[in-house]
């Protein structure tokens, strides 16, 4: 009887434990599971926000090779719109490179200011300026003396790509190369920039621009100068200019049915002479949240 009882109660606790053993896969299983879940559900919302993202950079590209509305002169140099869809909103905003200076083609004094207001001691600036202006050069052709005429495009030029590579410039701390990169640009191709966008502390450190052109831009910003007063007050700085970039910098921020947000930076190029309805030259994520 004993005997009997002993064998009864190690089956007991035998299924006892083969249940617990058992439930405790199913545990694992399930979080494995809502893992999975979780993950092919975030997979999902991330392409969903980019389609969403990229339908918002074609909308910025049509209202800019629409031109200006009825009645208006010229372009804005900010744009901005939102798109609607059945996933979600994307918010855009559109800005145009000719507010930034192009290290490329800008014209020195630009370019020293911009060093300046990164950072650079004076002299550090002129001296680096210098060198930028002179890698962009490239080398001289063969047979053609140094000190000549510009090389047109296609020679061996040396022009930046992106405006992360002047981390690796000689001479250009990572605080300096950090500090310039909201004032410059690489594919506005304009020697000049719009000044009146520039900030007042850029404006200060950019040499010989006359206290008065920096006094008129305050005041158009203040309302206190019309826009014809500004112009006749810029129109004797060469590094001025009124030309619009045919790049704009888009800003995207999505936002999905689901609550996930996500959003991106593009840089595109839109030409009415060209093909395409717009050619991306840069894009990248800018953040990502998640409700």
């Amino acid at each position: 009887m004993n005997s009997a009882t002993s064998r009864r109660g190690a089956i007991l606790v035998s299924v006892l434990w083969i249940m617990i053993f058992l439930g405790f896969l199913a545990v694992i299983l399930r979080v494995q599971m809502t893992g999975v879940v979780a993950s092919v559900r975030v997979t999902e919302d991330k392409a969903s926000a980019r389609i969403l993202a990229e339908a918002g950079l074609s909308q910025a590209a049509a209202e800019i090779r629409a031109g200006p509305p009825d009645g208006v002169v010229a372009l804005s140099d900010q744009i901005s719109s939102t798109i609607t869809l059945p996933a979600g909103v994307a918010s855009i905003s559109a800005t145009n490179e000719a507010l930034r200076i192009d290290l490329n083609t800008a014209e020195r004094p630009l370019i020293v200011g911009a060093l300046r207001a990164a950072g650079a001691a004076p002299v550090t600036a002129d001296d680096l300026a210098t060198k930028i202006i002179g890698h962009r050069a490239g080398p001289p052709l063969d047979g053609q003396p140094a000190g000549s005429a510009p090389q047109q495009a296609g020679d061996d030029t040396k022009l930046f790509q992106t405006v992360s590579e002047l981390a690796a410039f000689p001479g250009i701390t990572p605080d300096i190369a950090i500090a310039i990169e909201p004032y410059v640009t690489v594919s506005s191709g304009l020697a000049g920039v719009r000044l009146e966008a520039l900030d007042d502390g850029l404006l200060g450190e950019i040499p010989g621009l006359p206290p008065s052109v920096r006094k008129a831009i305050k005041d158009f910003h203040a309302g206190r100068l019309s826009r014809e007063q500004l112009d006749q007050s810029l129109a004797g700085v060469t590094f001025n200019t009124l030309e619009q970039a045919p790049s704009w910098r888009v800003d995207l921020r999505t936002t999905l049915q689901s609550g996930y947000s996500e959003s991106f930076e593009a840089l595109m190029l839109v030409s009415n002479a060209d093909e395409a309805p717009y050619r991306v030259l840069d894009w990248r994520r800018a953040a990502i949240e998640l409700e």
